[in-house]
């Protein structure tokens, strides 16, 4: 039974994943098909760069929300059913772990979404919205970071890439010099980022390849 909720939450993340802010926002707001637009990604970097830069900035946060809110509401959900006299522990279907296979669910939906032929975006928002939701603090200044990059220098991708890795190291850093952080870091959130780490790099191989980058 256990294993079987597990099931179908990771395949609900994944179909929740797949609702597309970027094609809904362009389709709904300037009548486009974002897949004949610019890079044809449907991701806030292909918005920013060639629709409207408000419209991005929307979709981004959307999106991070996406990633953030959907997490929160499944363990908020889980966890007052819990409570529920119900005989069953349902502890396993929201430990950390377990959260985590929701989280890849969402994210890949969001990448390789069926119901758009496999067509998404790079998931660099959904991806800041689910790493705040396990750890907020190194997500927060890694987006700081990221920020800075793209003002000052202009490096949209190579904040992309600092997003993605970033967290890990920052969290590191915190955890070394700041002995106040160490007492409440989450135990499994380091090798949770590293599993997420290698997903955002395999994700994005596939959407890089799909668009002859390489």
């Amino acid at each position: 039974m256990i294993y079987l909720v597990i099931g179908l939450l990771i395949v609900l993340s994944y179909m929740f994943g797949g609702f597309s802010t970027a094609r809904i926002l362009a389709k709904s707001v300037r009548s486009l098909n974002i897949y004949k637009i610019g890079t044809g990604l449907a991701d806030t970097e292909n918005i920013f760069q060639n629709v409207s830069r408000p419209m991005g900035i929307l979709v981004g946060l959307i999106d991070s929300a996406k990633g953030y809110l959907y997490l929160s509401l499944i363990y908020l959900v889980l966890t007052q059913l819990n409570r529920l006299p119900m005989g069953l522990d349902l502890g396993p279907i929201y430990n950390p772990g377990v959260m985590m296979l929701y989280a890849a669910g969402l994210l890949i939906g969001h990448c390789l979404p069926l119901s758009n032929k496999l067509r998404g975006g790079r998931g660099i928002f959904t991806y800041i919205g689910i790493m705040a939701y396990f750890n907020v603090l190194p997500t927060l200044i890694t987006v700081f970071i990221a920020w800075l990059l793209v003002i000052i220098w202009k490096q949209i991708r190579f904040a992309q890439y600092m997003i993605v890795i970033l967290p890990l190291f920052v969290t590191i850093l915190l955890d070394s010099f700041v002995k106040i952080y160490s007492k409440v870091l989450p135990p499994y959130y380091i090798p949770m980022a590293i599993g997420m780490m290698a997903l955002m790099g395999v994700l994005n191989f596939f959407v890089s390849k799909k668009l002859g980058e390489f």
